[in-house]
């Protein structure tokens, strides 16, 4: 039932519309016309007579706000704190721009409307003044994906986990192309470059780090976020476990730790538990920051000033992961053994790397053709 009262304030006369609910809260709203008030008391109760009639789906119940803040009480826990960092300031662009919207109102055009505004939105400047920011910078196809990304996860847990939607709109919703022409790969010169100025480092994390990046291929997330128990030094392995930043899904990565690292590893253990009462805990991060030990240690510093000493440059630490693969696929191995090492889930993210494996490929066939044939092909 919906009653308006007339209301005198200092600020003027409003119209404050109520509308009583059967076992439901009130509602109440003010105006400054009457035919404002008696239209939206008369709107919420056409809204509850369809509640009533069960005409009003889930989709309409609920607004993309409210999913987005149910998954980061239910969801963002769960992962590693820096894959939750990232998850959250994807969300942190979704909810004030869409979160508006009614989930039966949220259409593939409006999530790609603000895809390609992601992309053409220059991205704002921490610099004090204009004359410092320099050139506007703008988010790469693949951070627009990222974004996509979260926002399919929040999406997802509204069709499977809450079934507040039956289908996400985000599947009809291109992703952009991430180009991987400027991928970029260490010479074995600057491999040796590299690790002298990480050897020389101040850091005393920074080396093995490295070493254990590009002898893996692991993230730079997983290899901060090792833990003692994931070292089995007797074995020589490292187990790494991923989440859902990675496209693994989920699960277990066993590698092997190179012979050269197996010393450091050894060592890095041995000055931990100097100095200790109590043993080593397993559960404590290989790489502890020094302000907190549940936090893992931050390297950009360290690494930048070694790219620096090494004459590296357009070098990044996720380019030690494709310098792996580089590696591996001029050793002769295949593609398929490539994305097993790196833990690609799909075999599409491994054909960057399909042009290293084919040199390989190609010689080796050559060689089986002469060896073979000799100079039999050459006969007329």
């Amino acid at each position: 039932m919906a009653t308006i009262t007339k209301l005198h304030r200092s600020t003027g006369t409003v119209y404050k519309a109520r509308v009583r609910r059967d076992n439901a809260p009130e509602l109440s709203k003010c105006f400054k016309n009457r035919s404002d008030a008696v239209k939206w008391a008369r709107a919420c109760e056409v809204e509850q007579q369809r509640n009533d009639a069960g005409l009003t789906t889930e989709a309409h119940r609920h607004t993309l706000s409210e999913a987005v803040t149910k998954y980061r009480a239910e969801f963002l826990p769960k992962l590693r704190p820096e894959t939750a960092r990232k998850y959250a300031q994807h969300l942190d662009y979704w909810q004030p721009h869409l979160g508006h919207l009614r989930l039966s109102e949220l259409t593939a055009a409006k999530i790609a409307e603000h895809r390609d505004l992601l992309a053409t939105t220059p991205i704002p400047s921490k610099a004090k003044s204009a004359e410092k920011a320099g050139p506007p910078r703008y988010r790469s196809p693949a951070t627009v994906n990222r974004h996509l990304a979260t926002l399919g996860a929040v999406l997802t847990a509204c069709v499977k986990q809450w079934h507040w939607l039956q289908v996400s709109p985000l599947q009809q919703v291109a992703k952009g192309s991430e180009h991987n022409a400027g991928t970029r790969y260490l010479s074995e010169d600057e491999l040796q470059r590299l690790l002298t100025a990480c050897h020389e480092s101040e850091s005393p994390a920074l080396l093995l780090a490295v070493l254990l990046s590009i002898t893996t291929g692991a993230r730079q997330g997983e290899i901060l976020n090792l833990r003692w128990k994931d070292i089995d030094l007797q074995a020589g392995v490292v187990q790494v476990r991923v989440d859902n930043e990675t496209s693994t899904k989920g699960g277990i990565r066993s590698l092997p730790i190179a012979a050269q690292v197996l010393p450091l590893l050894q060592a890095r253990k041995k000055q931990r538990q100097q100095g200790k009462v109590t043993p080593l805990n397993d559960d404590g991060l290989l790489f502890p920051s020094r302000v907190s030990d549940k936090q893992p240690v931050q390297l950009r510093t360290p690494w930048e000033t070694a790219l620096r000493r090494a004459g590296i440059e357009h070098f990044r630490w996720h380019d030690l992961r494709h310098s792996c693969a580089s590696f591996l696929a001029r050793k002769g191995a295949s593609l398929l053994e490539i994305g097993n090492v790196l833990g690609h889930k799909s075999a599409n993210t491994t054909k960057r790397y399909a042009h290293l494996s084919e040199q390989h490929t190609h010689a080796l066939v050559r060689g089986m053709a002469d060896e073979l044939l000799g100079t039999a092909g050459g006969e007329g």
